[in-house]
C-alpha cells in the first residue's frame, strides 16, 4: 500500500465521538492562536451592529411603556391605533433582531474563512503559517461563501430556522473547500463531502453550542444583576448616545461567545477532515473491485503481504485487504469484520 495509507486510514476510520474529542484536543491547542483574529471579528461584528441599530433600538425603548398598558388592557377594547402601536413595535424588534443576526453570522463566517486552510492543514500534519494562510484566504470566492452561509443562514433563521439547519447540513464545508486547491467545484464538493453526514454536522453545532449554551447560562445567573444596574437607555438617546458604553455592554453580554469563538470551526475541521480522507480513501481502493472477475486474479503486493482473489481467500496464507478501512480480511465473507462496510464484488 502507499505511505500515504495508513495516514489517511488514521484520520477516515474515527467515530463520531473520537472526532468530537480530537476537535476539542485542537481547540486547546490551537486556542491562543485563534482567538485573536476570531475574537477580533467577533467585536467588530457587535461594533458595526450597535451603529446600525442604535436608532431602532431607542424607536422601541421609546413606545415600550406604551406597548406594556396596551398588554395589560382587555383584548376586547383594543383601537386600532393600539394594534397599529404594537405592529410597529414587532417590525422594530423583528428588523433590529435581523440585522443584528446578521452582521454576527456574517462576520463569523468570513473569520471561519479565513482560518479555515490553516486549521486544515495544521489538523494534517502539513507544514503550514498562519499570516500566509491567512492571506491566501482573502479573495473574491469569500463572497459567494458569504451569500451562501452568511446571508442564507441568516434569512433562515428568521423563517424559523429551518432553512439554516439545511443549509449548515449540507454545505458547511463551503468554508474550506472554496480557498482549496484541489477543489474546482467548491459548493458541490462541500456537498460531496458532507454526503450521508448530515447528522454529524449538525451534532457539531448542537455540542458547540450547547458547551457555550450552559457556560453562558451559568455566566448570566452570576452577573445579570451587575447588568441590569449598568446598563442605561440614555446611552441610545441620540442627544447623548454612548456607542462605548454601548458596546462595553454587548461585550460583557457576549463575553462567553467570544472566550469559545474557536470551538466550532475546531470541531468542524476535525470532522470535515475525517470526512474527506474518507472519501478520498474509498474511491482508489474499491475501483479495484468492481473492475471484471479477471482483475482478482492479479495480486497487489507490497513487502509483507499481497492481495488475493476472493475465490482463494479461504487458503492458507491467503486473504484480502478491506478497500474501505484497510483491514487484512483472512475468511470469505460479504461484510468487513472491522468497519462492517459491504464489499463490491460477488462471493
Amino acid at each position: 500500500m502507499s505511505e500515504a495509507y495508513p495516514r489517511m486510514e488514521r484520520y477516515s476510520n474515527k467515530r463520531f465521538s473520537e472526532v468530537i474529542s480530537e476537535g476539542f484536543r485542537f481547540f486547546g491547542k490551537n486556542y491562543l492562536t485563534l482567538i485573536v483574529p476570531l475574537g477580533l471579528f467577533l467585536l467588530i461584528s457587535l461594533i458595526i451592529k450597535n451603529l446600525l441599530v442604535a436608532d431602532l433600538v431607542w424607536q422601541s425603548i421609546q413606545i415600550t411603556p406604551a406597548i406594556a398598558d396596551i398588554l395589560n388592557m382587555d383584548p376586547s377594547a383594543l383601537t386600532n391605533e393600539d394594534l397599529s402601536l404594537m405592529m410597529d413595535y414587532l417590525a422594530l424588534t423583528l428588523y433590529s433582531g435581523f440585522i443584528s443576526g446578521l452582521i454576527i453570522t456574517i462576520f463569523n463566517v468570513l473569520a471561519m474563512c479565513l482560518v479555515s486552510n490553516y486549521l486544515y492543514n495544521k489538523f494534517i500534519g502539513n507544514e503550514t503559517k498562519f499570516f500566509s494562510e491567512f492571506k491566501k484566504a482573502i479573495n473574491g470566492k469569500l463572497i459567494f461563501v458569504i451569500l451562501l452561509l452568511g446571508v442564507g443562514i441568516s434569512i433562515g433563521s428568521f423563517l424559523l430556522f429551518i432553512p439554516s439547519i439545511f443549509i449548515y447540513g449540507y454545505y458547511a464545508f463551503y468554508v474550506f473547500t472554496y480557498n482549496s486547491d484541489d477543489s474546482n467545484q467548491p459548493v458541490k464538493d462541500a456537498r460531496e463531502i458532507a454526503r450521508k453526514s448530515f447528522w454529524k454536522i449538525i451534532g457539531v453545532f448542537v455540542v458547540s453550542n450547547l458547551i457555550i449554551a450552559i457556560i453562558d447560562f451559568f455566566f448570566h445567573l452570576l452577573i445579570d444583576d451587575f447588568l441590569i444596574q449598568f446598563y442605561k437607555t440614555s446611552w441610545f438617546n441620540p442627544s447623548s448616545r454612548n456607542y462605548g458604553m454601548i458596546i462595553l455592554y454587548d461585550l460583557i453580554y457576549y463575553i462567553v461567545d467570544f472566550i469559545f469563538a474557536p470551538l466550532f470551526i475546531c470541531l468542524l475541521t476535525s470532522l470535515y477532515v475525517s470526512l474527506k480522507t474518507r472519501k478520498e480513501s474509498v474511491v482508489p481502493y474499491q475501483t479495484s473491485y468492481t473492475q471484471t472477475p479477471q482483475s482478482y486474479g492479479t495480486p497487489y503486493r507490497d513487502e509483507s503481504s499481497s492481495i488475493k482473489s476472493i475465490d482463494a481467500v479461504d487458503k492458507p496464507g491467503s486473504g484480502l485487504y478491506c478497500p474501505f478501512c484497510g483491514q487484512f480480511v483472512k475468511s470469505k465473507r460479504r461484510f468487513c469484520p472491522n468497519c462492517g462496510e459491504q464489499f463490491n464484488f460477488e462471493i
